[in-house]
């Protein structure tokens, strides 16, 4: 009796194909894990946008955590924010404590709380 040997071509092939295949649904993950790592961040923006819109009509004293690229650590920031008339991004931040003005971009607030000084002292705090 002849036993055939299976042919070593087929068996490259499968191989090829589980290798195209694993690839295949490898660039399908990462593409799919980066489309929602950036819309998670297009929602975080548009809600600190929401908040700060929020606090500048009622003229409310803000704590922000902000934190450029080229910074390590966060800093945290207390006083009341503007918005530049053409780019939004764009806030002037007057600190309580020092009457200091800085100019800050919306894009590095990681987090804003909001002080509610008119009625009470609530807190509306915004991640």
């Amino acid at each position: 009796m002849i036993k055939k040997q299976p042919s070593t071509k087929s068996s490259k092939e499968n191989h090829v194909k589980k290798f195209t295949r694993f690839i295949s649904r490898s660039s399908q993950r990462f593409i799919s894990s980066f489309l929602d790592d950036e819309s998670e961040k297009e929602k975080h923006l548009t809600h600190i946008h929401q908040q700060i819109n929020k606090a500048i009509l009622q003229k409310s004293l803000v704590v922000l955590q902000y934190q450029e690229p080229s910074q390590t650590n966060y800093e945290t920031l207390v006083g009341r924010i503007y918005q530049h008339a053409v780019n939004r991004n764009a806030l002037v931040i007057k600190l309580q404590k020092t009457n200091e003005i800085r100019m800050i971009s919306a894009n590095y607030i990681k987090k804003i709380s909001i002080i509610h000084t008119h009625h009470s002292q609530t807190l509306s705090i915004s991640k």
